[in-house]
């Protein structure tokens, strides 16, 4: 009995100590905010956009920003001299309920899409946190973005 519970805690340490961030960044973060972003109508297109500041000596290899509870693809932008990572995050579930057809003729099913499995969350952050992927040569790296400010939601027409 003892056997198994040993082996439990080893392998819960094991899915934690998968994921390690670093310090020693190339590259500096400078400031973080977030907005939610929503249509004037039902129906309409919502996201949560995040952009994270930052300064770097050299290009950086950015793949992922993880925040509450989703994960999508750093996108480095450029504006007014300020380069920043844009994290866009699709918060509207029209999509996600769409209707699938099932019928005995297959040529009725077109147009259904499948279930792509989802990344599962490797990250226990707070609701002001996120974590930032990047690659140097072929080993990936973490970052920890806190203290980030969240702004007004912003309504678009």
């Amino acid at each position: 009995m003892k056997l198994i519970g040993i082996l439990i805690l080893a392998l819960s340490f094991a899915k934690c100590a998968s994921v390690k961030t670093e310090n020693n960044h190339p590259f500096k973060i400078e400031s973080a905010n977030y907005s939610n972003v929503t249509g004037g109508v039902k129906g309409s297109y919502s996201s949560t956009n995040l952009i994270i500041y930052f300064s770097a000596e050299e290009p950086i290899d950015f793949q992922k920003v993880y925040f509450q509870n989703r994960i999508t693809k750093a996108v480095v932008e450029q504006h007014n001299n300020q380069t920043y990572i844009a994290a866009r995050y699709k918060t509207s579930s029209d999509d996600e309920q769409k209707d699938i057809v099932l019928h005995a003729d297959p040529k009725k099913e077109i147009g259904n899409t499948p279930n792509t499995p989802t990344e599962e969350f490797p990250f226990k952050l707070k609701e002001n946190e996120a974590m930032v992927s990047y690659v140097i040569g072929e080993k990936t790296y973490y970052a920890k973005v806190e203290n980030i400010i969240k702004k007004e939601t912003v309504f678009m027409e």
